[in-house]
């Protein structure tokens, strides 16, 4: 683990503290929160791996506490990852709906998400693996499916090119 990963989950633990004291930083998370999306189709899930400050605190802080039963099926399946960012997201945009206006009250959705979501992952990541929340977290699934999505559209473009080549080739 480098040096940087090693300390990043100290973001995580300055943004709750001070998100509580001063709720407008809150909307700083927006940057951790798109990161891995806008990030994803170029490195897949290399933010989630490298960069994002709740999976270092995971490898750091919860991996010397973790029971380590593994991460359960129903964590990856798909079908769960779609319900939990369908609901949680729901809940996000309703929360930010009754703030906006009030940068404060925004800031606050954010800094309450990032709590709620970061007592789950330690909750999870204690009983089954340092790592649970990551199999779900919502950013990072959808970055994972930013990247299959540029890969399928990859394949298919280079599939046409070939296509393509060996019609030139015959005419």
């Amino acid at each position: 683990m480098n040096s940087f990963k090693r300390h990043m989950w100290l973001v995580l633990i300055a943004y709750c503290i001070v998100g509580l004291i001063y709720p407008p930083i809150g909307i700083v998370a927006v940057a951790c929160m798109l990161a891995p999306v806008v990030t994803g189709p170029f490195m897949g899930r290399k933010w989630c791996n490298s960069f994002c400050p709740r999976g270092s605190f995971n490898d750091v802080m919860l991996k010397r506490v973790t029971l380590n039963k593994g991460i359960p099926r129903l964590f990856k399946a798909t079908a769960f990852k779609v319900i939990f960012l369908i609901v949680l997201m729901s809940l996000f945009a309703m929360q930010l709906t009754l703030a906006w206006g009030d940068w404060g009250a925004v800031g606050l959705v954010f800094v309450r998400m990032v709590l709620i979501t970061t007592v789950i992952d330690i909750m999870l990541g204690i009983y089954y693996h340092q790592r649970t929340w990551c199999a779900f977290c919502p950013m990072g699934t959808m970055g994972g499916w930013a990247f299959k999505l540029k890969n399928r559209i990859k394949r298919r473009l280079q599939g046409r090119e070939s296509l393509a080549t060996m019609l030139r080739k015959e005419g």
